[in-house]
């Protein structure tokens, strides 16, 4: 087993950084946008979409056109926002824990604490996304959509 220990606070966003929160701006606007065929192409720009996995918050493992399924049928259906608590960089992972908020129908609200793990290649690019959450309820909707992403 390797260990990576990190002992420096930097006020800057390092590169890898830099992709997750170009990678969070473009899941955030094609969200808002939602409807129809969403244009993802950006966002593969951030991701070695060959090799590419996703576990979610529900072991759900999702490829890269899986997710991209995912979250065409998420997108549009639900008002997202999040915050940023804290990130780490430390070799090639992001490491970064913020709360979600999901408003479906006006009515549906849920709040979640999330750490999501972004493990990187040479080339900078995501190759594994892991989803850990705390949530009093994570909405029936939302796991169903995971599941039915990855059963293809």
């Amino acid at each position: 087993m390797e260990t990576n220990t990190a002992t420096a606070l930097n006020h800057e966003s390092g590169p890898l950084m830099r992709v997750v929160d170009r990678y969070c701006a473009l899941i955030g606007e094609r969200a808002v946008a939602g409807g129809g065929e969403i244009d993802w192409t950006p966002l593969a720009e951030c991701v070695a979409v060959d090799s590419f996995k996703r576990v979610g918050a529900y072991m759900e493992e999702m490829s890269w056109p899986e997710y991209i399924r995912f979250l065409s049928q998420w997108a549009g259906t639900t008002r997202f926002e999040m915050t940023v608590f804290r990130t780490t960089e430390i070799a090639n992972t992001v490491f970064q824990e913020i709360e979600e908020r999901h408003y479906k129908d006006g009515e549906d609200f849920i709040r979640k604490n999330v750490i999501a793990v972004y493990v990187f290649d040479a080339q900078n690019r995501i190759t594994h996304l892991d989803i850990y959450e705390q949530a009093k309820d994570s909405g029936r909707w939302i796991i169903d959509a995971a599941h039915e992403a990855a059963a293809g």
